[in-house]
């Protein structure tokens, strides 16, 4: 090898290296505070001629602007010289005018200029800041990384199709209290269409053309995907008593081809004697929302599902009572599409505690009903993943 191509790989190796060692810095604009600053803010990775963190605070009477940045050292040290020049009866930088025009430099050390600056006395904090607890250690699907003695952490996710949650929540700061600025972030993927959620639907359809709407319905009220990680159907259908041949369990498939194939063999209407809704739900409390039928483990959210075009006739209260205080969600969606025929809403009410999760549709669904008739129930199926996302958790 020619000495003149060895020295051109040293050279390449050296800004490969300078490069992964370059500089992070607290970055914000026109913040009311150092610690608005650095919560609201995020970390800035400099570039290889930005070799120091700066701080600047405007001050107008008692109002404050403060930006943090990456800087060039002679650029930064130049506007640091100029808090002693002379402006007005006393400095630029000072407590004793209307006007202040402060800069601070630091260097050497990741994310220096968090925190108030340390070149202007009387912007630093009275007294020393708490350290905030370590309440996690690992970042799964991702990395975390802290800096500045821990004061501030810096949280990225790694695998495909996951991102941060809450979205933009890419770094915490821990104030001068002890306390961290925000809850721990997680990595998840999007929601929706990963809805994590185990979802029992409990079907009775009668009337003209029941076996028909029955299966439209399932064409466009099939939401979100199927895995592991993600939603997991079971099924049933009932009239005076559950249909047992009828039920698809969480664990009786893997994917959402196979769980419609056993939806469209097991479900046949066949309607015989009363509409026991609450019989339906406490059988599901007993039978579908168990682990031997692959229901998740607690911290994945339940719902029950009445999806129906007739009225309960024996006790839904009790059981629906039940299931909420077991802390599972319970919807109805009804159809009144024959005749006069109307639901009686005060019995649906019972079943789901909330006026808001009853869906009543009066028109034949396989031409009106789509899904983004559905787009609202994010806001049920979609809380907060970090609360229950599975990976976090035996």
């Amino acid at each position: 090898m020619s000495e003149e191509k060895s020295i051109r790989i040293v050279f390449v190796l050296l800004a490969i290296l300078e490069a992964s060692e370059a500089l992070k810095c607290m970055n914000c604009y026109a913040s009311r505070s150092f610690e608005e600053c650095d919560v609201n803010g995020h970390i800035q990775e400099c570039q290889s001629n930005q070799n120091t963190c700066e701080t600047v605070v405007r001050r107008y009477l008692d109002h404050l602007w403060i930006t943090k940045s990456c800087k060039g050292a002679n650029a930064c040290s130049n506007n640091q010289k100029q808090n002693s020049a002379r402006s007005g009866k006393s400095r630029q930088c000072n407590s004793d005018q209307t006007n202040s025009f402060c800069s601070c430099c630091c260097d050497g050390k990741d994310l220096c200029n968090a925190g108030s600056p340390t070149c202007v006395p009387h912007y630093q904090a009275a007294k020393q800041a708490m350290d905030c607890p370590i309440t996690i250690s690992e970042f799964p699907h991702g990395e975390m990384e802290c800096y500045n003695d821990g004061k501030v952490c810096e949280y990225k996710c790694t695998q495909e199709g996951y991102d941060v949650w809450p979205p933009g929540r890419y770094t915490n700061v821990c104030r001068d209290n002890g306390t961290w600025a925000h809850d721990n972030p997680c990595c998840s993927r999007p929601c929706p269409p990963f809805y994590l959620y185990d979802d029992v639907k409990l079907l009775h359809f009668r009337r003209e053309n029941a076996q028909k709407r029955l299966n439209d319905l399932f064409n466009v009220f099939v939401y979100g995907d199927i895995a592991d990680d993600a939603m997991k159907n079971s099924a049933m259908y009932f009239n005076q008593e559950p249909i047992e041949s009828s039920v698809v369990r969480f664990n009786d498939y893997n994917t959402a081809d196979e769980y419609m194939k056993l939806v469209r063999e097991r479900i046949i209407i066949n309607n015989t004697g009363p509409v026991n809704m609450g019989a339906a739900i406490q059988y599901t409390l007993d039978h579908l929302l168990t682990t031997e039928s692959g229901m998740r483990y607690e911290k994945v959210p339940k719902a029950i599902g009445i999806l129906t075009n007739e009225n309960p006739d024996d006790d839904v209260k009790a059981p629906s009572e039940e299931a909420r205080r077991r802390g599972y969600m319970l919807y109805v969606l009804g159809f009144e599409l024959d005749g006069d025929f109307k639901f009686d809403r005060e019995k649906f009410l019972q079943i789901t505690g909330d006026e808001s999760k009853i869906w009543i549709f009066d028109q034949d669904y396989g031409e009106t009903l789509q899904p983004h008739h559905f787009d609202h129930i994010e806001q049920y199926y979609c809380p907060n993943p970090c609360d229950h996302i599975m990976h976090n958790h035996s």
